[in-house]
């Protein structure tokens, strides 16, 4: 179908753009009818599944080398699958899946400033467009009323999101560097096998809790199996394909229209709006984010989406 790879490639990336900004509308359907913690450690089991039968014949080979990066895919599994997933199903209760789309786009900001805190040196270009687009997602999270700001006044929803784009940006550092001789399918593999094991115990906790809900009908049936085969397996070997073929650079800003996929699929499938906040906050967000991609210093996009949502 594509005879030119760059094509291909930007297909691929697209694609997984849209099944990840549809996980946050499948996480806004799901609320009322799973409970976070016990629909993130489900996906994830499912997820592994899946990876196992096509991955372990590499993860065995790769054993050598995965061994000795054994604390950082723990921790990375920590950051980016057990805690980004069920605080996105958290924040999914209270904010809108336009929010979680356009907050979802904020990780490369944290990945800059945390960069600079541990020493690394950023451009001017990277400053200002990091600063507007830090502007925007804080006039999102206070929904165009700067007052608020001041008085501490936000859906919880956005703050968790918030809590959740800045754990990315901590898991995509953590991987930034990768040894010799493992492959991004053996970490992949690795991580999901211990998010599963941290996810357990919070799922047992949280069976214990009065708000504890599972209603296995058909919106449940669907969200499970969305998030698992298509936002977790689908996407994340759609994406490395992009960025194998399109490169990086372009599989990133193709990545940036994730607010506009959510913002329609939230319009199709759960009667959102969009408003003149969103778009306002959307302009200034990617915006910032084009300037602040005008740096050679700045991260590169690959390092901020292995694995979203």
């Amino acid at each position: 179908m594509f005879k030119n790879r760059r094509y291909y490639g930007m297909a691929c990336a697209l694609l997984a753009t849209m099944l990840w900004a549809g996980a946050f509308v499948v996480a806004r359907l799901a609320v009322g009818q799973i409970s976070p913690m016990t629909l993130g450690a489900t996906r994830w089991f499912i997820a592994l599944l899946i990876l196992c039968t096509f991955t372990l014949p590499r993860v065995k080979k790769e054993w050598h080398v995965a061994k000795k990066f054994l604390p950082q895919i723990i921790a990375a599994a920590l950051t980016g699958v057990a805690a980004y997933s069920p605080l996105s199903y958290f924040a999914a209760q209270t904010t809108s899946a336009i929010n979680l789309s356009l907050i979802s786009v904020t990780t490369p900001i944290f990945i800059v400033i945390i960069s600079s805190l541990m020493g690394q040196k950023q451009s001017s270009n990277t400053w200002i467009g990091c600063t507007i687009a830090l502007f925007g997602s804080f006039y999102l999270v206070c929904n165009g009323d700067m007052e608020r700001l001041i008085g501490l006044h936000f859906a919880a929803g956005d703050i968790l999101m918030l809590l959740a784009a800045v754990g990315f940006a901590i898991y995509s550092l953590i991987l930034r560097k990768i040894p010799e001789g493992l492959s991004q399918i053996t970490i992949m593999s690795l991580m999901s096998f211990f998010a599963v094991l941290m996810l357990i115990p919070c799922v047992i906790w949280e069976s214990t809790q009065p708000s504890m809900i599972f209603n296995m009908n058909g919106i449940v049936f669907f969200s499970i199996v969305f998030s698992a085969v298509c936002s977790s397996v689908i996407a994340w070997l759609t994406w490395n394909i992009g960025l194998e073929n399109a490169g990086p650079a372009t599989s990133g800003m193709i990545y940036y229209s994730l607010p506009l996929w959510g913002g329609l699929f939230a319009f199709l499938f759960l009667g959102e709006t969009m408003g003149m906040v969103h778009l306002v906050s959307g302009i200034m967000i990617i915006g910032g984010i084009f300037w602040a991609s005008r740096s050679p210093k700045t991260t590169p996009a690959k390092d901020a989406l292995p694995n979203e949502a």
